[in-house]
Parts: C-alpha cells; sequence; structure tokens
C-alpha cells in the first residue's frame, strides 16, 4: 500500500526535521537563503544576518580557495549528486566547528538545479572528546612501553646478579666437593698412620719382650723400646684426633653440599621465574606499541577526513 502524505502532514514533518535538525539552503550562487533556528546557533549568526552570506564564509580560508571546494560544488552543481561527509566549517566568531554534513541538490521539473539543503549535526565535542580519548590512550602506550622498558632492565639487571650468585655457588660447590675429596684422601693417610703406629707398638712390645730375656745388657735398648711405645701412643691419640676432626669437617662439607644444591635448584627456579616476567614485559611493550599504532591511525584517519573537507 503506497503512502502519501498530504498538504498537512507533509508540513507537520518539515517542521519536525525543522525542529530537530540544523537546516540551511544555499541557492546555485552558492548563498543563504534560508537557515533554521538550530543552524543559527550552531554557525552563531542571526536570522537576518545569515541570508545572502556566500558559502566560503563559514569556510577557512585554504579549504574555500582549494580546488577541493571546487570538485565539492561541481559535484552538487553539475554532477548533481549528493554529498555526505564529516566537515569543518568556522562560525561567526571564527571558531573550528566539525559537523557531520549531508548536502543533496534540489532540481526543478528541468532537472536543473534550484536550490542545494544541507543537514548537518554539530559533533565539535565528540571530536573533541575522541581527541582527548586518542591523546590519553597514547600517552597511557607511553607509559606502558615506560614501565615495561624499566622492569625489563631491572629483571635484566637481577638476572646478572643471579648469574653471577650461581656461578660463585657452583664454584664453592665444586671448591666442597674437592675438600672433601681432600679430607678424604687425608684420612686414608691417617689410617695408614693409625696402622704404622700399631705396628709400632707391637715392636715396642716385642722389644720389650727382647729386653727382659737378655738381662741387664739391654738397658738402652729398653729405653728406646720404651720410647717406641711412648711414640706409638702418641702418635694414636693424634691420629684418633686429627680423624675426629676430619670427620666433622666431612659432616660440615656435606652440610655446605646439601645447602649449595638447594641454593642451586632455587637460583635455577628463580632464572626460570624472571624468564616468565620478562616475557610478560615483552608482551606489555608489544601490546602497548600496538595499542599506540591504532592510536595513531585513528588519530590520522580521522585528519585525514577532516583535511578533506
Amino acid at each position: 500500500m503506497k503512502f502519501t502524505l498530504d498538504e498537512t502532514q507533509n508540513n507537520r514533518l518539515l517542521a519536525a526535521i525543522f525542529q530537530e535538525l540544523a537546516v540551511i539552503v544555499f541557492d546555485p550562487q552558492k548563498e543563504v537563503v534560508f537557515a533554521n533556528a538550530n543552524m543559527t546557533d550552531i554557525l552563531g549568526y542571526s536570522q537576518e544576518e545569515i541570508i545572502g552570506l556566500p558559502h566560503r564564509t563559514f569556510c577557512f580560508d585554504h579549504y574555500a580557495v582549494s580546488t577541493d571546494y571546487q570538485d565539492f560544488w561541481n559535484q552538487l552543481l553539475y554532477s548533481k549528486q549528493r554529498f555526505q561527509d564529516k566537515i569543518i566549517r568556522k562560525n561567526k566568531q571564527g571558531e573550528k566547528l566539525i559537523l557531520e554534513g549531508s548536502y543533496f541538490p534540489v532540481l526543478d521539473e528541468q532537472q536543473e538545479v534550484v536550490n542545494v539543503v544541507k543537514i548537518a549535526f554539530d559533533i565539535t565535542q565528540r571530536e573533541q572528546a575522541l581527541a582527548v580519548t586518542i591523546k590519553k590512550v597514547q600517552e597511557s602506550a607511553a607509559s606502558l612501553t615506560r614501565l615495561s622498558a624499566n622492569g625489563h632492565q631491572q629483571v635484566d639487571h637481577l638476572s646478572e646478579n643471579l648469574a653471577q650468585v650461581k656461578q660463585l655457588s657452583d664454584q664453592n660447590q665444586a671448591t666442597t666437593h674437592a675438600l672433601e675429596m681432600d679430607s678424604q684422601q687425608v684420612t686414608a693417610v691417617l689410617h695408614d698412620i693409625d696402622h704404622i703406629a700399631q705396628q709400632t707398638k707391637l715392636l715396642s712390645f716385642n722389644a720389650s719382650i727382647e729386653t727382659a730375656r737378655i738381662g741387664e745388657q739391654a738397658a738402652g735398648f729398653r729405653v728406646v723400646a720404651d720410647e717406641m711405645q711412648k711414640l706409638a701412643e702418641q702418635t694414636k691419640q693424634l691420629t684418633q684426633t686429627i680423624a675426629a676432626t676430619m670427620q666433622a669437617i666431612n659432616q660440615q662439607a656435606l652440610v655446605v653440599l646439601d645447602s649449595a644444591d638447594s641454593t642451586t635448584m632455587k637460583i635455577s627456579d628463580s632464572q626460570k621465574s624472571l624468564a616468565a616476567v620478562l616475557h610478560s614485559y615483552d608482551t606489555l611493550r608489544t601490546t602497548a606499541s600496538l595499542l599506540n599504532d591504532e592510536a595513531e591511525y585513528l588519530s590520522e584517519t580521522n585528519d585525514a577526513e577532516l583535511e578533506t573537507t
């Protein structure tokens, strides 16, 4: 079923459009012939002031003298094609306005352009908010990049320290192993000395028996046997003392080895954790870079759209 508007409905529709939207009408000479209150409020002119003003009055000079400006009007007046885009204009005070505008030609019965109508939305505040948001995103990305770089530097420094600690721990562990081997060799030597002491004591005992058998003629030999007996006892006592000391050293060496092994494992775990942290910082830096790239792309795209109008 086809829907048609009578004159009353048509007037109501136009009144609703004029009430809600900013509308301005130009003649083929590009001069204003009509502007509703919404449009005059945006541009800062009164109804009386705006009538008859050329379109270029609302454009900045660099655009008004450009080929883009000529192409814009050729598209409307000669190609008779509509135009819709984000545009930059200026108000009466010369302040920058950002509008979402739609231009379309009005044709007569002979398909000639008699008027050009523009319907616009003031998006200045939205675009300004977008610019602020883009700037904040770029600042956040820069802050994340600095945070990542600082964290990466600190973790690298800590990793170097851990590597040095691990190197010292490995050296201490090797030294302790060597000390344990030396201790075992000393223990073996002490065992040999103890064996010699036992043999000396046995020899002294046999010498005492032989001295008793041959009587007073072996008095000097008895003195030697007694001294050998004393030396054997002293050697045995000294050997036992050294053996006890070496046993204590061995026990302490084992404790040091266990501690060194535990330290090495903890250092290794810490290095793995630091590697994971470094990976996180790298991911953070990459994310910040992508975020900054997206913000720059959005900013450049938005600026490019505005530069063409």
